[in-house]
């Protein structure tokens, strides 16, 4: 199974955030939703090929994390992995691109996902113990 990939057209000037929909994926999927970034400048696509990417994430805790991307065919590409989708709730996200000696970077548009709550199984003690029923109703 290949992974689900979400097409994005990122701006560096940030002129164009609200243009990008809400991204959505499920909690504790992992390795399975690729964003594949489209950079431009002032909607003008720009050349990546002498330059490397991260994404940098803050997730719905508020805690940050930072992955390395890659760049393919001039796109930002980078699949998300269980530590980005571990906590359910919205999400915000950008690219920053480095040039070749890292002496310029910038950053593109925000962008958001909405990571949906997985229903997770409680694991029981005994084998014979029927599945308890969680009676919390998930807003």
């Amino acid at each position: 199974m290949d992974a689900v990939i979400i097409s994005l057209k990122l701006d560096l000037s940030k002129q164009n955030s609200n243009l990008n929909e809400i991204t959505r994926l499920r909690q504790t999927e992992n390795n399975s939703t690729t964003l594949k970034a489209t950079v431009l400048d002032h909607n003008k696509e720009i050349d990546l090929s002498q330059c490397s990417a991260e994404l940098h994430f803050k997730k719905p805790n508020g805690e940050i994390c930072v992955q390395a991307a890659q760049i393919e065919d001039n796109d930002v590409v980078c699949t998300l992995n269980n530590e980005s989708t571990a906590i359910s709730g919205s999400a915000e996200a950008y690219f920053q691109i480095f040039n070749k000696d890292k002496t310029v970077v910038n950053t593109t548009d925000t962008f958001y996902l909405q990571i949906l709550p997985g229903l997770m199984p409680v694991k029981k003690t005994d084998p014979n113990e029927p599945q308890p029923i969680d009676l919390q109703i998930l807003k």
